[in-house]
């Protein structure tokens, strides 16, 4: 069977909602985030339907107390390996790139566990990759291809 698709906030920003490839999985993660910078309440009401939609569908992935662990797991696996390339000394970062990072991780987590394949032009998902060998990962401009 064909894997699934999902797409990282990054993507999903230019798709239309009618337009997203068969197989596709909507991320509570990614509609969290675009919720978050949602520009007026229409749009955010527009989220919140996509969010019920998938939902009822069947289609909606949510993270679970594994997919947390994992997350954290893996995140602590970055800061280490960030901390060992600066000599010992952990570097800063700033609050929404720690932010973003967590979000990119859980994603990653849910996707791996859910067997589908995570669609972005976010390189962080390489580093993600290390320490969650079976996650797969196309880029935005393989989309063309599905």
């Amino acid at each position: 069977m064909t894997p699934g698709y999902t797409f990282d906030t990054n993507i999903i920003k230019g798709y239309r909602l009618e337009d997203l490839p068969e197989r596709f999985y909507m991320s509570s993660v990614v509609l969290s985030e675009m919720m978050t910078g949602a520009a007026d309440e229409t749009e955010f009401k527009g989220y919140q339907d996509t969010w019920r939609a998938h939902s009822k569908d069947g289609t909606l992935i949510v993270p679970t107390a594994e997919d947390w662990l994992m997350a954290s797991k893996a995140l602590y696996w970055l800061a280490q390996a960030r901390k060992k390339k600066a000599g010992g000394k952990s570097p800063k970062r700033p609050p929404a790139a720690k932010q973003e990072l967590a979000m990119d991780v859980l994603l990653a987590a849910c996707a791996r566990r859910e067997g589908v394949i995570i669609v972005t032009d976010d390189t962080d998902f390489d580093a993600i990759k290390y320490y969650m060998k079976t996650l797969k990962l196309r880029r935005g401009r393989e989309i063309a291809k599905l």
